[in-house]
């Protein structure tokens, strides 16, 4: 089980992976979406194959914070996308906005990401990339020990079947 938190001052938000059954070439896990007491948690299982699911967790360390980045598995089910916090915003009304450089140096680099449900593909099995999702923003040190967390789990499951 790996659990990324939003890196708030009273994180409310989080997403969990838990892998359920790994073999050579597919990974099944439970994915929750946990917003607060607020709103419903919102979970599901996807079963994607493994080389698929090990390169979105390799992408997801590489990540920067002045481009767009989508992260998806060739299997649908769930997307990631990385909206960057330095990058170029074009704001209704006045135009185009970047941070400037000198305040990119003085903050800690976080990443907001949002987490996507693939509904098409769980009603229809049709992948559409649209469904429930959730916000979060965090830091490279959270992403880094969310994934080798999953990594570990991954190992630690293979080498139990």
């Amino acid at each position: 089980m790996a659990i990324l938190k939003d890196c708030s001052s009273k994180p409310d938000c989080e997403v969990e992976l838990n892998i359920k059954l790994v073999n050579d070439q597919s990974v099944k896990f439970h994915v929750d979406f946990r917003y607060g007491p607020a709103f419903p948690e919102v979970n599901t299982e996807i079963l994607c194959l493994k080389r698929d699911f090990l390169k979105m967790l390799d992408d997801l360390q590489h990540i920067d914070n002045i481009h767009l980045s989508m992260l998806d598995f060739h299997d649908p089910g769930l997307c990631i996308y990385n909206i960057p916090e330095y990058g170029t915003y074009h704001v209704p009304g006045y135009g185009l906005f970047q941070i400037p450089e000198q305040e990119r140096q003085e903050n800690e680099p976080r990443y907001r990401l949002i987490f996507v449900l693939d509904a098409g593909e769980k009603n229809h099995f049709s992948a559409t990339e649209c469904g429930p999702a959730l916000c979060i923003i965090v830091k490279m040190e959270q992403i880094k020990e969310f994934v080798e967390s999953l990594k570990m789990e991954v190992s630690h499951i293979r080498g139990k079947n």
